[in-house]
């Protein structure tokens, strides 16, 4: 394929000075064949694209990307359980590198995430979407964190993914998702006796960030403070292990909004999740 002979590794076709000039090679969205070849893309923002950052790298996704250097990149691959959708990411820094990587978009279910919000039309040109929840990126840095826990935690093990499955998409069959993130990712919990009352765990890590979900209380232990100490409890872990603690807020979600700015998190940008079915 004569597109994928552009992305051979050569000083001109880098970005890098050639003599006096720094050339650029523009492409219609062909695959990635070196993951590290998107890894200073990626890098230049690790909060923003931890979920590409992680498919690419961590999931073993398919990555496509406009040209080189790369002004847009499309992960593509599936979630580690079974689902009847592709997940796919998408970060760009222009309207028409965007648009040039979704030709590598396959058609039918997908879930996407997509870095800005103004990629959300784009995908709509060539997709119908559907349970779209545009969201709040929040990150906690080091010299914010204040540890308000007053709550004893304990790490949550894979016997409770039902559980919070349940709470979390009970419409939809993620069991198996939220298993594999509990066996493999960082949690904390708070128990009454033997039962799970409050959890929090996390989506996905990178070398730099880890993002962190499904922080749900059980309807009679909340006003006790128990959301304040799983969050700095996780927090303190992912600090530990020397990453950025991040998070998404659903932006009709006031309740945990004040709770992250409370606690000493601060908005970074608005992101996007939807499901689509691609044209």
């Amino acid at each position: 394929m004569r597109d994928a002979g552009l992305l051979r590794r050569g000083p001109d076709l880098t970005g890098k000075p050639l003599g006096r000039r720094c050339v650029r090679i523009r492409i219609r969205a062909v695959r990635v064949t070196n993951p590290e070849d998107v890894r200073t893309f990626l890098d230049d923002d690790p909060v923003a694209n931890a979920f590409p950052w992680f498919r690419i790298f961590h999931a073993g996704d398919a990555a496509y990307v406009d040209g080189r250097p790369p002004r847009a990149v499309l992960s593509v691959g599936r979630l580690p359980v079974p689902a009847p959708f592709r997940f796919c990411a998408r970060h760009a820094t222009d309207r028409s590198a965007a648009e040039s990587v979704l030709e590598a978009m396959p058609s039918g279910p997908a879930f996407l995430f997509l870095t800005e919000p103004w990629q959300l039309d784009l995908v709509k040109a060539r997709a119908a979407v559907n349970d779209t929840r545009p969201s709040w990126l929040f990150r906690w840095d080091a010299e914010d964190f204040v540890d308000a826990q007053e709550h004893d935690v304990g790490a949550v093990g894979p016997e409770w993914a039902g559980l919070i499955a349940k709470w979390w998409e009970p419409e939809n069959p993620v069991e198996p998702y939220v298993r594999s993130r509990l066996e493999h990712g960082l949690s904390r919990g708070i128990y009454d006796g033997d039962r799970l009352v409050a959890w929090y765990a996390t989506h996905v890590e990178t070398d730099k960030v880890a993002i962190m979900g499904f922080l749900h209380v059980l309807d009679e232990y909340r006003r006790k403070g128990y959301a304040r100490s799983l969050s700095c409890a996780l927090a303190r872990e992912i600090f530990h292990h020397g990453k950025t603690p991040v998070c998404h807020v659903y932006l009709d979600n006031e309740p945990s909004i004040r709770l992250m700015e409370s606690l000493g998190l601060r908005r970074v940008k608005q992101q996007v999740f939807t499901g689509a079915d691609i044209r």
